[in-house]
């Protein structure tokens, strides 16, 4: 099949198959009713009209919900995700005199892992900080040099694990997406 997609007849589409391709997404709309409404599919496709659209918050509540394996799947985007956030926020917030946003408002939106890792986030786009608890987001400070900080996205993937081994997740969310196909309209 084009773009790299390749699933068996009755399997759902990987939610990885999607962020960011044009082609995968029209081949994707193709599909029979049936497989487009498998639940890993639906999902996938939240997440990527979310993404085009910049619905960040759309976006990171989407990316918090998705199974480990998703979440997995969806890891290497994130970091693109927070960046563009981060400046359509310094592009709506940032004035001569400088507004603050609390890292703690940016931490829930971009569902980062910690003030710390907000602190990290804002310094390396040139953001100054107000103390340790607020981002001011002053007129031209905003840059962008290379790629988009790593995170450690501990909340969006890791936390999923729940004390799990990887093996018992992937059994376990294979199993959900078995019984969630046969329940499906074929």
């Amino acid at each position: 099949s084009r773009g790299g997609l390749m699933w068996g007849q009755g399997d759902c589409p990987p939610a990885s198959a999607l962020t960011g391709s044009v082609e995968a997404l029209h081949e994707v709309l193709q599909l029979p009713a049936a497989l487009r409404s498998c639940p890993a599919l639906r999902r996938a496709l939240a997440v990527d009209s979310a993404f085009r659209e910049g619905n960040t918050a759309r976006l990171f509540r989407l990316l918090r919900i998705l199974p480990y394996l998703q979440s997995c799947a969806v890891q290497c985007h994130i970091g693109r995700a927070r960046r563009e956030a981060l400046a359509r926020l310094a592009r709506a917030l940032s004035t001569p005199k400088g507004q603050t946003l609390p890292l703690g408002f940016m931490v829930h939106l971009l569902a980062l892992d910690g003030p710390e890792e907000a602190r990290d986030l804002c310094q390396a786009h040139g953001l100054p900080l107000d103390g340790q608890e607020r981002v001011v987001f002053l007129r031209g400070r905003y840059t962008e040099k290379g790629l988009p900080p790593a995170g450690t996205c501990s909340v969006l993937v890791a936390s999923k694990l729940g004390g799990r081994t990887l093996e018992e997740v992937v059994m376990a969310e294979e199993e959900d997406e078995g019984v969630a196909r046969r329940k499906s309209p074929a």
